[in-house]
């Protein structure tokens, strides 16, 4: 039976739409300044976002850019064997301040998804917490 996964973490920041779109849009590149986690590589494909081309590997997972919104969102298609969903970020400015949220919306098959979230849920936990730790600092520069 398939399993669903829904986990959302939010956090609101001081900055523009403009600054933490363009953190973001750099994770996984060689202007990352966001990433906070070494030992865990985040990686992209080079060139500006392109839905369909781009590709991103972390923690064991592949995804393909499916939409992306300047200053908005950036939604990626998981392709990774036993996971079905999507992972975005969506900014939600309210004046000098943006809440930015990370949505990872998947359904795990009985067999392979669950064995990898079950190895994946903390580090995915640690990850996101830390990427909004550093993205705090990056903005208070």
């Amino acid at each position: 039976m398939p399993t669903p996964i829904d986990v959302l973490h939010e956090r609101t920041f001081s900055g523009t739409p403009r600054r933490i779109y363009e953190l973001l849009t750099e994770l996984g590149t060689s202007q990352d300044r966001i990433w906070p986690f070494a030992s865990q590589p985040f990686m992209r494909s080079a060139g500006p976002l392109t839905p369909g081309a781009t590709e991103e590997w972390h923690l064991g997972l592949h995804a393909v850019l499916d939409e992306v919104e300047p200053e908005q969102k950036i939604v990626w298609r998981i392709d990774t064997e036993g996971v079905d969903g999507t992972h975005a970020f969506s900014l939600a400015p309210d004046g000098r301040r943006v809440t930015v949220r990370h949505r990872l919306a998947v359904t795990l098959d009985d067999t392979q998804g669950r064995l990898l979230w079950r190895r994946l849920e903390e580090q995915h936990e640690r990850a996101i917490e830390g990427l909004f730790d550093k993205l705090a600092r990056v903005l208070k520069r």
